[in-house]
C-alpha cells in the first residue's frame, strides 16, 4: 500500500508545490476571505430567516465551485506554463521522476490551496444543508460530482497547457475560464439549485441501456471515465514535448467507449427526430480530433523505416506512433459506422426517416472522417513543415467556400437547385442536408434533395479514394528513398516536385555514416 501511495507521498513536485502555495502569507488571507464571506451569506439570511431556504446553500456551493474549479483550473495553467517557460519541465524530463509523477504533482500541487479554501467552507455548507430542505445525505450526493466536475475541467486545463505552442497559454486560458463563469453565472447559480433540491423522484434515476441508474453513480462513472482518457494525454507530453497525445489502441479504446456511454444514455430516446444527425455530427469530430493525435508526420515516419529496417521488417507497424494511421483510422471509421447505426435501428428507427436517408447520411459522416485521416497523413508525409498548413488549405475550400457559394445562390434565389447541391458538397451541411431532416428549408434552398445527396456522398467518396491513392503515393516514394540511401546521401524524393535544391533540406533522409554525416564530422 505504501508503494502505491508513494506517487502522492515521495512526489517531489507535490512537495515543492505544498511548500510554495501552503505558505502562512499566502493561506491566512486568503482563509480569512472565504470564511467572511461563508459568514456574511450566513448572517445575512438569518437576518432574514432565511436559513431554511435554498439560497444560502447555493451561494456556498457556488463559492466553491469558482474557488475549486476556476481558480484551481487557472493555477494548474499557471504552474505547467511557467515550468515550460523556464525550462524546468525540460528538465524533470531527463531527472528519475516518471512522467505520470509530473502530472500528478501539477495536477494535485498547483491548486493545493484551492482545495484548502474549499475545505472550509465544507462546515457552512453542511450547517445549511442540515438545517435546509437539501439535508446532508443530498448534499453529500452533489459534493461528489462536484469534486470530480473540477478534476475534469483541471485535467482540461493540464492538457491545454502541455499541447499549446505558447507555454503562457495556460494564464490566458485562466482569464477565458473567468469570462466563461460570468457568462454562465446565472445558469450555474440555478443549475446548483436544481441539482440539490429539484432532483428527486424519477429524474433521481437515469436510464442507461434501459436499465434504472442512481443519476450520481452515472455521472461520477462519465466523470471519473473522461478524466482517465484525458490524463493520459498529459502524461505522454510530460515525457516528451514530440509525443502523440494518443497511441493508436488508446485513440480507438476512446472513441468506442464515448460511443458506448453515449448510446447508453438515448437508448430510451425513442421517436425523437435527427437524433441519428446528431450523433453523427458528435462521433464524426471526436474521430477526426482522435485522428489527428495519431497521425505521424514525415520525420517521424522515416525513423520508424529505419528501425523497421534494422529489425528485418518492411514497414513500421501500423500500430505503432511511427507507423500511418491507415489501419487505426479504417477502425475509428468502423466505430462511428456501428455506433450511429445501431441509433438508427435500434433507438430512433426507421420509420421516422424512411427506409434508406441515414444509410446515405451515415456514409458521409463515415467517409469525411476517412479522407481527413487520411489526407492529413498525406499531407505530412508528402511536406516535412507545412503539411497540417496545406491540408487546413484544402479543408478551407472544401468546407467552408461551397457554403459561402452556396449561400450567395440562395441569398439571389436564382437557382434553389443550384445552391443546394453546392452547399451539400460540404459535410457540414451536406450530413443534415441528407438527412432530410430540414422540413422546410425555405424558398431559397426548396429544391430537389437528390441531386444534393448524390453531390455530398460523391465529394467525400472522390476525396477518400484521392487521397488513400496520394498517400499509398508517397508512402512508396518514401520507402524506396530510405532504403536506397544506406551509405549515400540521396535527393529528396520530392525536390523534382517542390523545385528544392535537395542538398540539406531533408536531414532525416541522410543514413548515419553517409556523406553528410562525414562532412558534418570532418566539420
Amino acid at each position: 500500500m505504501a508503494g502505491a501511495l508513494d506517487i502522492f507521498l515521495d512526489n517531489p513536485i507535490l512537495t515543492k508545490h505544498a511548500r510554495s502555495r501552503l505558505r502562512r502569507n499566502r493561506v491566512l488571507p486568503w482563509s480569512i476571505v472565504v470564511v467572511t464571506l461563508c459568514g456574511i451569506i450566513c448572517w445575512v439570511f438569518y437576518q432574514r430567516n432565511g436559513l431554511l431556504g435554498t439560497a444560502p446553500l447555493t451561494l456556498v456551493v457556488t463559492l466553491q465551485v469558482v474557488t475549486l474549479v476556476f481558480a484551481g483550473a487557472g493555477e494548474i495553467g499557471g504552474a505547467v506554463g511557467g515550468a515550460r517557460e523556464s525550462g524546468i519541465l525540460d528538465f524533470h524530463r531527463v531527472s528519475p521522476v516518471p512522467p505520470i509523477w509530473l502530472a500528478v504533482g501539477f495536477f494535485f500541487g498547483a491548486p493545493l490551496l484551492q482545495y484548502w479554501l474549499t475545505l472550509l467552507t465544507i462546515p457552512f455548507a453542511v450547517f445549511l444543508a442540515a438545517v435546509g430542505p437539501a439535508g446532508w445525505q443530498g448534499l453529500l450526493v452533489f459534493e461528489a460530482p462536484l469534486l470530480l466536475a473540477a478534476w475534469l475541467v483541471h485535467t482540461l486545463t493540464l492538457l491545454g497547457a502541455m499541447i499549446s505552442k505558447k507555454p503562457k497559454a495556460g494564464n490566458r486560458g485562466m482569464i477565458g475560464l473567468v469570462f466563461l463563469g460570468l457568462f454562465l453565472g446565472q445558469g450555474l447559480f440555478f443549475g446548483i439549485q436544481y441539482m440539490l433540491f429539484d432532483l428527486a423522484g424519477t429524474m433521481a434515476k437515469i436510464r442507461f441501456f434501459g436499465a434504472p441508474v442512481p443519476w450520481m453513480l452515472l455521472v461520477v462513472a462519465y466523470e471519473a471515465i473522461l478524466i482517465g482518457f484525458l490524463f493520459i494525454p498529459s502524461v505522454r507530453r510530460m515525457r516528451s514535448d514530440r509525443a502523440h497525445l494518443y497511441t493508436k489502441p488508446q485513440a480507438i479504446a476512446f472513441l468506442a467507449t464515448i460511443t458506448t456511454l453515449v448510446l447508453g444514455v438515448i437508448w430510451t430516446l425513442r421517436g425523437y427526430d435527427s437524433l441519428v444527425v446528431v450523433l453523427l455530427y458528435a462521433l464524426t469530430l471526436v474521430a477526426i480530433l482522435l485522428a489527428v493525435t495519431i497521425t505521424p508526420d514525415r520525420s517521424e515516419y522515416i525513423k520508424g523505416l529505419r528501425r523497421a529496417e534494422r529489425e528485418g521488417r518492411k514497414r513500421p507497424s501500423p500500430w505503432s506512433d511511427a507507423g500511418a494511421n491507415r489501419i487505426p483510422l479504417f477502425v475509428l471509421c468502423a466505430i462511428v459506422l456501428i455506433g450511429t447505426t445501431i441509433a438508427w435501428e435500434a433507438i430512433e428507427g426507421r420509420q421516422v426517416a424512411g427506409n434508406s436517408a441515414y444509410s446515405q447520411t451515415i456514409a458521409i459522416g463515415v467517409l469525411t472522417v476517412a479522407y481527413v485521416g487520411l489526407g492529413l497523413q498525406a499531407a505530412q508525409l508528402f511536406m516535412r513543415k507545412h503539411g497540417q498548413t496545406l491540408f487546413v488549405l484544402f479543408l478551407f475550400f472544401a468546407w467552408l467556400v461551397p457554403l459561402v457559394v452556396g449561400g450567395g445562390l440562395a441569398a439571389s434565389q436564382f437557382a434553389p437547385q443550384a445552391a443546394l447541391t453546392v452547399t451539400a458538397l460540404s459535410p457540414l451541411a451536406g450530413i443534415v442536408i441528407s438527412s432530410g431532416a430540414v422540413q422546410d428549408p425555405g424558398p431559397a434552398f426548396n429544391a430537389d434533395p437528390g441531386p444534393a445527396r448524390l453531390a455530398a456522398v460523391g465529394s467525400a467518396l472522390t476525396f477518400a479514394f484521392l487521397f488513400h491513392f496520394l498517400l499509398d503515393v508517397v508512402q512508396r516514394r518514401l520507402d524506396r528513398a530510405v532504403r536506397s540511401a544506406a551509405s549515400l546521401r540521396l535527393p529528396d524524393p520530392f525536390d523534382d516536385i517542390l523545385g528544392i535544391p535537395g542538398a540539406e533540406k531533408a536531414p532525416e533522409l541522410a543514413a548515419p555514416g553517409g556523406r553528410v554525416a562525414r562532412a558534418g564530422e570532418k566539420g
